[in-house]
């Protein structure tokens, strides 16, 4: 056997080509999403083959060249035999979920998702006792068993809102496992991460000198802000107590933010991407609980098609409230889009689009008057999005076995994932074509690059 190869597996991937794959995985993806073992140990870890088919899929996104055909065959056919519920095989479904997202085959990224949530919750990783129970004395595999209930609960909580779901079942069980860790502390390989849970989290808010949380607790409590957005009536005249408590919520949120976290960088000032994602969601939450409410739906046409819509009236009083708050929350996300690096989450990917779908309905309702900022953020968004993968990673290596592989670019496919989240009722469907919004929306898909983007928001 030549030097440097091994035995083949299923999908003729040579070593190399898997510590190929690794690297990709860890310096592209694992920034937005952490739950493995840091890079140092990951050949050492001992992964089963079906977690490991779902790194190579995700690495081979990252590279020209390289399909993932026949790695997401594998990974999909590995994920899919009996296996005995374990900690991997939830860490594997959770990736494998958030890839199949970025593909924008909905119907399996929430099959999978469906399985993570109900066997974490059979092995009680939302309890306090889980990461001793299944990371031993190790403090490493502790923070990755806590890592993973909390990545599959934010993960759980925006699909949620992105398929209009009034709750997720990562947030029906008492949350009791202690919060993640800062990313830099668990890519170092800290022996002894600090351990703060969600009752201390919560009570930052009454404390003189608060310990200092991770970015992590922000994004968790952003996706528990958000799940008490999903969980009000979808009316805009009813519970306004609670829908005042929510808004309560998330202007503490940002209040009460210290600096570093509110620039979003770290201590090397680097873009911290972690905190990105946590306040899209923020964001993405004042969007959903403004933007229902707001007279921004009555101005755009065949608006009455939309149930939330259809309750409303135009002479509610504070209707022009909600449309004010979505459409700054939807200036906070465009904002986001000038700091995102080269690589995104695709929740961050949702996030943008919630803001685009509020800036295109005040076009519409706002006209020409406005008409220039609407367009220049939609601009900014959708460029931070729809970035043509040829040119995203043209300096990567392709694949030894690219050749014998057959392997093609397979990044996040956009236009599925908008076609997804064209059956918002955030946004109505059947815009005329004559309709300002359309040729506004139009541009926007030009200047990004995709002209299908206007098609795909616009339409059914």
């Amino acid at each position: 056997m030549p030097p440097g190869q091994k035995k083949r597996s299923r999908v003729d991937l040579l070593q190399q080509d898997e510590e190929r794959l690794v690297h990709l995985y860890y310096s592209h993806f694992a920034q937005h999403h952490n739950i493995l073992v840091p890079r140092s140990r990951f050949g050492s870890q001992n992964y089963p083959p079906y977690l490991k088919a779902v790194v190579y899929l995700i690495g081979s996104q990252f590279t020209p060249g390289c399909k993932s055909t026949a790695l997401h065959t594998t990974a999909h056919t590995l994920l899919q035999g009996t296996h005995d519920p374990n900690l991997y095989l939830v860490q594997a479904l959770l990736l494998h979920t958030i890839a199949l997202h970025a593909r924008g085959d909905r119907v399996d990224a929430l099959s999978q998702l469906s399985r993570a949530s109900d066997m974490a919750i059979q092995l009680g990783l939302n309890l306090r006792h889980a990461a001793i129970a299944y990371g031993g004395q190790d403090a490493l595999l502790q923070e990755c068993v806590r890592r993973t209930w909390w990545e599959l609960y934010v993960v759980d909580g925006f699909f949620a809102a992105i398929h209009r779901r009034t709750g997720f079942k990562s947030n029906t069980v008492p949350l009791e496992a202690a919060l993640p860790c800062e990313e830099s502390d668990y890519r170092d390989g800290m022996s002894h991460p600090p351990s703060l849970t969600v009752e201390q989290f919560d009570a930052r808010f009454f404390l003189d000198a608060p310990p200092g949380f991770s970015s992590a607790c922000y994004r968790v409590e952003a996706i528990r802000i958000l799940a008490r957005v999903l969980a009000l009536s979808p009316t805009t005249n009813e519970g306004p107590d609670d829908l005042q408590s929510i808004d309560n919520a998330i202007r503490a949120w940002r209040l009460h933010l210290v600096d570093s976290k509110a620039a979003m960088t770290d201590c090397f000032g680097r873009i911290d991407n972690v905190m990105l994602q946590a306040f899209a969601f923020i964001h993405s939450a004042t969007i959903v609980l403004h933007f229902p409410r707001s007279e921004l739906l009555l101005r755009v046409p065949s608006a009455t098609n939309i149930e939330c819509a259809s309750r409303m009236t135009p002479e509610f009083p504070t209707s022009a409230q909600h449309a004010s708050k979505a459409i700054a929350a939807s200036k906070d996300i465009s904002d986001l889009a000038t700091m995102q690096g080269s690589d995104n989450s695709p929740l961050l990917v949702c996030g943008l689009v919630f803001g685009c779908i509020v800036q295109l309905s005040a076009c519409s309702a706002h006209g020409h008057s406005c008409l220039i900022q609407h367009r220049d953020r939609v601009a900014l968004m959708t460029a931070g999005v729809f970035k043509p993968a040829s040119t995203e990673h043209s300096n990567d290596e392709s694949l030894s076995g690219a050749n014998s592989l057959g392997l093609h670019d397979a990044g996040i496919d956009v236009d599925a994932m908008l076609k997804e989240l064209s059956d918002f009722d955030l946004f109505p469907p059947g815009v005329a074509a004559d309709d300002s919004i359309f040729d506004f929306a139009s541009f926007a898909g030009r200047q990004s690059g995709y002209g299908l983007v206007a098609d795909t928001i616009c339409k059914d």
